[in-house]
């Protein structure tokens, strides 16, 4: 410790580092020319960039440098405990190490890095800059490495957001055509049907322009409901299942409906949003089972159904979520996977309410699947997801 040559740092190569950084339009770009201007900015031959996998909970190898290649067996994975990387990415603290020997938490004991800084690029990642011989990160030098993970983290944020806007885009453009088709279906046949009264004076054609009508003012309810309340996740709390699923069936059944809560449990969510889900769930039931149908809701325990009391008090094993079915004809099987996407709406007399569950189960970091249910129905099962909350996408 007293030999080591200060690292240098170029002001040059960082701007032109920076404005490529800046102009890159993906993730795997960005983490690409981090990359490759170490060398050039820092005087080091070793660099590393590892993003941040939150499904995995852990840093995965994004990026490197050439020398770094040629050095280390990739890839190198970073989890809880086992690094200074992860260290210094769970506390968003720059890590300086001018004899990594004499440090005893190293990923890789044999490690031939002599010298090294990580800085932690907030929820992205980390960047590991090094060198196989001692050499002295100073102040400045410190410094001047900050300025260039903020870049780095600045040009990740900014295609994120640009991913986000194209993703928004996307379903605005989806979303105009599905509403337009929905609208101009029944409109159609509100004026079919009022022509034929014109013709003929019959009366009874006014049944299917009431119906028509109905329609459009449904598909008008869930639009307003998205232009007031998105699907944003606000407050989470525990629910009962029973409780909330009585209260949502008081606002949505029909007459001749039929109800049966088969046990209940706790979910933990936003409850004018898990209302919406169920208000929809209902819905779609009546429409498709008829004004007598028999709708069942309880809760998943592991891998299948448990009967569990009012009380919510769980006889065995996870509640991993609850499912909602129905005596209706079903879905056809070919139908399964797409019926809970936007674009299967198109055409069809679902509107946006099975849309509209499945964003809000997203927006949860739920997932959402439909099965056939015991009597050949319908049968929607939402469980614990492995993906992260998704963040809310406004239309």
């Amino acid at each position: 410790m007293g030999g080591e040559l200060p690292v240098s740092f170029d002001l040059d190569s960082f701007e032109t580092a920076t404005q490529q950084l800046m102009a890159a339009g993906s993730e795997r770009e960005i983490c690409e020319i981090a990359m490759s201007g170490i060398s050039s900015v820092f005087d080091v031959p070793l660099g590393a960039l590892w993003l941040y996998d939150s499904d995995a909970s852990e840093l995965q190898l994004a990026a490197s440098t050439e020398r770094a290649d040629e050095v280390f067996d990739w890839p190198v994975t970073y989890r809880p405990g086992n690094s200074l990387s992860w260290e210094a990415f769970e506390q968003d603290e720059v890590r300086t190490y001018s004899e990594l020997d004499d440090e005893q938490r190293q990923y890789n004991e044999n490690s031939p890095v002599s010298s090294e800084i990580i800085l932690p690029l907030a929820e992205y990642g980390v960047i590991n800059i090094g060198s196989l011989t001692p050499v002295t990160f100073d102040g400045e030098t410190v410094r001047l490495a900050r300025m260039y993970a903020t870049h780095v983290q600045a040009a990740l944020q900014k295609a994120e957001r640009e991913h986000d806007l194209r993703i928004q885009r996307d379903r605005m453009e989806q979303f105009i055509g599905v509403v337009s088709h929905d609208l101009r279906n029944p409109l159609h046949v509100v004026e079919g049907r009022l022509e034929l009264v014109r013709e003929t004076g019959d009366l009874s054609h006014l049944e299917d322009a009431e119906e028509g009508v109905a329609r459009m003012e449904a598909l008008i309810d869930d639009l307003l409901t998205l232009a007031k309340k998105g699907y944003a996740v606000e407050d989470r709390t525990a629910i009962s299942l029973e409780t909330i699923v009585e209260q949502t069936w008081e606002m949505a059944r029909t007459d001749d409906a039929t109800l049966q809560i088969e046990g209940s449990a706790p979910v933990f969510g936003d409850q004018n949003r898990l209302k919406q889900v169920f208000e929809n769930l209902f819905r779609n039931a009546a429409d498709h089972a008829g004004d007598d149908v028999t709708v069942w809701v309880g809760p998943l325990v592991d891998d299948g159904t448990a009967e569990i009391d009012s009380e919510d008090e769980r006889v065995e094993g996870r509640v991993t979520g609850f499912y909602v079915a129905d005596d209706g004809p079903g879905i056809p099987s070919d139908k399964l996977n797409d019926v809970l996407s936007v674009d299967a709406f198109s055409g069809s007399n679902n509107g946006l309410g099975l849309s509209i569950v499945a964003q809000i189960t997203d927006a949860h970091g739920w997932d959402i699947s439909v099965t056939e249910s015991r009597t050949g129905g319908a049968r929607f099962e939402v469980t614990d997801g492995t993906k992260p909350v998704s963040p809310f996408h406004s239309w």
